[in-house]
């Protein structure tokens, strides 16, 4: 039996006049055509703030800052073990551009679960909604 790769991977749920981020995974990639919040894998060396900060740059084009922390999520997607670390995440500066996604979406909360989203988010999610309530 071989242990499956553990990836530690953090997620912005980035928030700008109170709307919530969503970005759309493209069609061909593992999870494809799922929804998610923004992010990507914690390098070696980094904090899992400073990953945050430097995934949306690449991947969006786009300033944030890094808020609080809202949950860990860890799931097995067959071929690997995701643990996700959500943040709020406020939005500063700059205009979206689709590097590594399909499409983008601003959603009041209460739209959020409206989208299907990556299985790993959904912890996030449940944070979320608890903390505004």
């Amino acid at each position: 039996m071989t242990d499956k790769q553990t990836l530690l991977v953090v997620a912005g749920v980035i928030v700008k006049d109170g709307q919530y981020l969503l970005m759309q995974r493209f069609d061909h990639a593992s999870q494809g055509g799922l929804w998610e919040f923004p992010g990507g894998k914690v390098e070696v060396g980094e904090t899992p703030e400073q990953a945050l900060t430097r995934e949306l740059q690449e991947e969006l084009a786009i300033e944030t800052h890094t808020g609080a922390f809202l949950a860990d999520s860890v799931f097995d997607y067959g071929d690997k073990v995701i643990h996700l670390k959500g943040y709020v995440s406020h939005w500063q500066s700059g205009d979206i551009a689709l590097h590594s996604h399909q499409a983008a979406v601003w959603v009041p909360l209460e739209a959020i679960r409206d989208y299907t989203l990556c299985p790993a988010d959904y912890p996030i999610v449940d944070a979320l909604f608890a903390l505004q309530s």
